[in-house]
């Protein structure tokens, strides 16, 4: 059996191989983060070392060697949707798994080179099968993603088809978050409900002993239901843990209680479940419970430790906590977190190996080998002066730029906030200021505007702020963003974003410019100070070249050719460049500027890229008065000119930004080597087709893209 296994993995391994295989040229996208940043919604492992997380963001990612590197799973296998909230594996072929999204369920018969729909619509959050009938699996269905109303579906022809099961014994208003199917018996199975992060309802547990024609409730009179576990050395043997508080219908969701939570351990007979609590000695408010290798192990939600025992009765030993573990790039305080799709799906334990436990939280993909004792970032690992991504990232990049020297690169993202490269990409730190990211302590943050100095080594501009509707500031570094100093005199605190340098002006006080709050402000003295120039009102990005000055966003494109005078602005462009007054980084259905980009070897060649319903990318020839679109296009967020070739140019197109979501308009990155007549996608390598940001290093030998969900990627150009 284990040659026949390793035979299968083997050739799953080449049929993955050979779907995400670079074009026969070389040329592909190559993701560079520091790993993880966004939330992951499941995690489930498989037979020999396959491991599957899902996101909010970036749908799945896939591990083939126990979450030590991972490989994205997009539109480009399949997927029509962004959010992944349940993941499963077939019973006994390592080459069948399933996602469960906010579209139904993807099935992939050949090791995740390929997905396809197997039910279409509604929220699913979790898919279990038989272990002893790979035949008969289950999963858990509800109409929306934020409604409280779970149904169990079940498969008999090994999850190719699936339907609805009667609710006897489910009250409504259920959010059903896990399954376990009882490993001896294909009929019996369970389900647990709760509070997920979208939806929240009753705390219960419910199982059915004829294959979910009907369902009773377990342990009713135990409280809240945290958590549940069959012992897989005795089927028979249930234990679970409370919240220790009150269900309160008014209010639909769990509340804390501090007088914490118990384990209980029950036993079945043909009467029903019969529990005993068996500790309480934790004081605990969660916890969580992995029993198997002869012995209990529960995870205390409050203090991040996991304690064992080798009987689940009478004396706990303390495992391991976060003073003992790796936290990875991130402080002890951020990492370790409990996981959004619910408590209860915060770990995962290998069915095939008890002591490997996988775990995963708001921002970060865990690991443990020993049972908990130690635990390791599976999304992050050491590298350089800093830290790499494994392949597991999940992210909202806003920006990134590139220092004078080449060298060195400079991220702002959502939540991340500022991060910092000193070897192209090799490596990562944070490079956010704890003074100036409020509850993130500096290891995370929101950096909306980012600019470098195109001309003076080490020298960067960057905004921070907490949350996007808190205070921004901006600061400036002249050490590669090792340390900061403000550089907001005169600006509101508001958003801040579309910060560009006049690479004309005198390199010991250069003119800036920026917008907050949808106005535009100049700093003519290195960004000590700041003037508002134009009452804009919808103005998000600028671009400055010499005396020209061009500043956009829902409002429209405005010009100005005195330098930014007060005064000497006026609207140009054709009435699509406006929007209908939506905020950008806050509201949906934003429309307007979204780019501006200077011709770097063609005077007054001007581009612009309109996000939006029948916009595109533009072109001015007279420096911003006369425009001609040169592509059509409703996602458009960035324009790229080829700065040894003024015909090549390559365009950014995303769907997705803040919060996922995919188009299948939505084209990733798009080049053109005739000037804009013709374009052809450029995406290989890419698991969807989202690109916002595109920047060349400064050898222009190599492009960099800003990609919502997977993050930053690099491609050299051939």
């Amino acid at each position: 059996m284990d040659q026949i296994l390793r035979v299968m993995l083997g050739f799953a391994a080449l049929v993955w191989l050979v779907a995400c295989s670079p074009p026969a040229d070389g040329a592909f996208w190559e993701r560079v983060n520091p790993g993880g940043g966004g939330a992951f919604h499941a995690v489930a492992a498989g037979p020999g070392g396959l491991v599957l997380v899902g996101s909010d963001l970036s749908g799945a990612y896939l591990s083939r060697d126990g979450g030590l590197s991972w490989r994205p799973i997009g539109s480009e296998q399949g997927l029509a949707t962004t959010h992944v909230s349940g993941v499963g594996f077939d019973a006994r072929d390592p080459d069948v798994f399933y996602l469960g999204t906010e579209d139904g369920l993807y099935r992939s018969a050949d090791g995740g080179a390929t997905f396809a729909p197997v039910l279409a619509g509604g929220y699913v959050t979790d898919v279990r099968f038989a272990p002893s009938d790979p035949d008969v699996g289950y999963l858990i269905h509800h109409p929306a993603y934020d409604v409280a109303e779970g149904t169990v579906y079940r498969s008999d022809d090994r999850g190719r088809s699936w339907r609805p099961l009667p609710a006897a014994g489910l009250p409504a208003g259920l959010h059903l978050l896990e399954l376990a199917v009882d490993p001896r018996d294909p009929e019996r199975v369970f389900v647990l409900a709760g509070e997920g992060r979208f939806a929240c309802g009753e705390a219960a547990l419910f199982a059915s002993a004829d294959g979910g024609a009907s369902w009773t409730r377990v342990g009713a009179d135990l409280g809240q239901v945290a958590d549940f576990a069959l012992d897989p050395d005795d089927p028979d043997v249930l234990y679970l843990t409370t919240y220790g508080d009150v269900w309160d219908p008014g209010y639909a969701c769990v509340t804390d209680d501090p007088n914490g939570g118990y384990l209980y351990r029950g036993s079945a007979d043909a009467a029903g479940w019969n529990f005993v609590r068996v500790s309480d000695a934790l004081g605990s408010r969660n916890l969580l419970v992995l029993p198997g290798g002869g012995r209990v192990r529960v995870f205390d939600l409050d203090t991040r430790e996991f304690f064992a025992t080798p009987s689940g009765e009478v004396s706990w030993a303390r495992l391991g906590g976060p003073d003992d573990w790796d936290p990875g790039w991130s402080g002890r305080g951020f990492a370790h977190g409990t996981g959004p799709g619910g408590d209860a799906k915060t770990l995962f334990q290998d069915p095939a190996d008890p002591d490997r436990i996988y775990w995963v939280d708001w921002q970060f993909v865990w690991g443990s080998r020993d049972g908990g004792a130690t635990v390791r970032p599976l999304h992050t690992e050491p590298a350089g002066s800093g830290w790499r991504s494994r392949g597991v990232d999940n992210t909202v990049p806003f920006e990134l730029a590139f220092d004078a020297d080449g060298r060195h690169v400079y991220f702002g993202l959502a939540d991340l906030g500022c991060f910092a490269s000193d070897d192209r990409g090799a490596s990562f730190r944070p490079c956010n200021d704890p003074a100036y990211t409020g509850s993130w302590q500096g290891y995370g943050g929101n950096s909306l505007a980012l600019a470098a100095d195109p001309d003076r080594a080490g020298v960067v501009w960057v905004s921070q702020a907490q949350e996007l509707d808190t205070r921004h500031t901006l600061l400036v570094s002249r050490d590669f963003g090792r340390s900061w100093v403000p550089a907001d005199a005169g600006l509101p605190g508001s958003i801040l974003s579309g910060l560009s340098v006049d690479p004309e002006s005198p390199a010991d006080r250069r003119t800036l410019f920026v917008t907050a709050g949808g106005d535009v402000y100049r700093s003519r003295d290195d960004g000590a100070s700041w003037t508002r120039v134009l009452a804009c009102g919808g103005c998000r990005y600028t671009a400055v070249r010499g005396t020209r000055v061009l500043a956009g966003g829902e409002a429209g494109l405005w010009l100005s050719t005195r330098g930014g005078e007060a005064g000497s602005w006026e609207r140009v462009g054709p009435p699509e460049f406006a929007g209908d007054g939506a905020d950008v980084f806050t509201d949906s259905g934003w429309s307007g500027v979204a780019a501006i980009r200077f011709d770097p070897s063609v005077p007054n060649r001007v581009y612009v890229a309109v996000f939006g319903p029948g916009r595109g990318i533009y072109r001015s020839d007279d420096g911003g008065v006369g425009w001609t679109r040169v592509r059509p296009g409703d996602f458009f967020w960035d324009v790229a000119i080829d700065p040894r070739d003024a015909d090549v140019l390559y365009a950014a197109s995303s769907s997705a930004f803040y919060s996922g979501g995919y188009d299948l308009a939505s084209q990733g990155v798009l080049r053109s080597t005739d000037g804009g007549r013709t374009w052809q996608a450029f995406n290989e390598g890419l698991a969807w087709p989202f690109a916002r940001r595109l920047v060349f290093d400064r050898t222009g030998a190599e492009l960099w893209v800003a990609s919502p969900g997977l993050g930053y990627a690099r491609r050299e150009l051939r």
